[in-house]
């Protein structure tokens, strides 16, 4: 809970910085990255405020119970392609400047939000891509990772009003004296958060939810793999763009059993030399499914092979 709360200050106090970057902004693109980074910033805000607002019980049982759950895991999500499905006449004619989009994805699983690069779509891209690698540490078996893909047509006019000092200036200037002394004094007082609104209103620069899917272990392979989109909107929003309704993408899960020593110590293996039974003490290390045995531990640190390999498969 407390690593939690010092995630939810950071991404507070972030927010305050790029609300004082808006407010200076003038180049275009400058004005597109932040207006996204800001969308996620708040996204994690929520996200963080809804973990610390679970129900006790709920935490008090998972730590409870941690001795018999299965492990966590890694998920990494990474080579993202979107195609397009342009008209031929929009494609192929070779118009000096045609519609712009600013496009990126954002990445949900419970309270850890990722984002991607904003990448900028024209009528002559066939696949909207994204290199981005993101890995999501703390994966239980029946995650779920929601993929949305957010755009902005770049065309509009830009400008930014009403941001949150702008509008409490305003506030203060214009209030009578009658009634407005008690509300004058929190403006001036408090942090305008609880009485403004978290993202100041930037003309030409919302972003609009595109597509979104949803991921889980059953959609993890070794291998790209196609996943259908749910599309938002339609041709008559400003934001919209031609997708076929699919995304390619390669999802894999490593759990940490596989990567990491989950139990370590002596064994003792019976066997039969020379008709008699006898015994020898080994070294044991579980790693990936297999119980890997030596006869001392330095071996490991040595780099040997170890003297027997079980298999754990069942």
């Amino acid at each position: 809970e407390c690593d939690t709360q010092k995630k939810l200050n950071f991404e507070v106090r972030m927010r305050e910085g790029i609300c004082r970057l808006l407010a200076v902004s003038t180049q275009r693109e400058q004005l597109l990255r932040a207006v996204k980074d800001l969308m996620v910033c708040n996204a994690r805000i929520r996200a963080y405020r809804a973990q610390l607002q679970a129900p006790k019980e709920e935490q008090s049982s998972e730590t409870e119970s941690k001795d018999r759950m299965a492990c966590r895991a890694k998920v990494a999500i990474s080579d993202i392609r979107i195609p397009l499905m342009w008209k031929g006449s929009d494609h192929f004619s070779k118009k000096e400047k045609s519609q712009r989009y600013a496009v990126f994805c954002l990445f949900r699983m419970g309270a850890e939000v990722f984002d991607t690069e904003v990448t900028i779509v024209d009528e002559a891209i066939t696949d909207i891509c994204f290199e981005n690698v993101t890995i999501f540490d703390e994966a239980s078996p029946d995650f779920q990772v929601k993929v949305e893909v957010y755009s902005c047509c770049t065309e509009e006019s830009l400008c930014i009003t009403n941001t949150p000092k702008k509008l409490a200036k305003k506030l203060k200037t214009s209030l009578s004296k009658a009634t407005g002394k008690k509300l004058k004094a929190a403006l001036e007082e408090d942090s305008p958060e609880p009485l403004l609104p978290a993202n100041p209103v930037i003309h030409g620069a919302k972003y609009s939810l595109l597509a979104y899917t949803t991921l889980g272990l059953e959609s993890a392979e070794d291998n790209f793999r196609t996943h259908n989109l749910t599309i938002t909107g339609n041709e008559e929003s400003s934001f919209w763009l031609p997708l076929y309704g699919n995304m390619c993408c390669r999802l894999v899960v490593q759990p940490s059993c596989m990567a990491t020593d989950m139990m370590a110590g002596f064994l003792n293996q019976q066997q039969m030399v020379g008709g008699l039974m006898s015994w020898r003490r080994l070294y044991c290390v579980l790693r990936g499914g297999k119980l890997l045995c030596y006869y001392s531990p330095e071996e490991i640190e040595a780099k040997v092979e170890p003297a027997l390999t079980v298999s754990i498969n069942k």
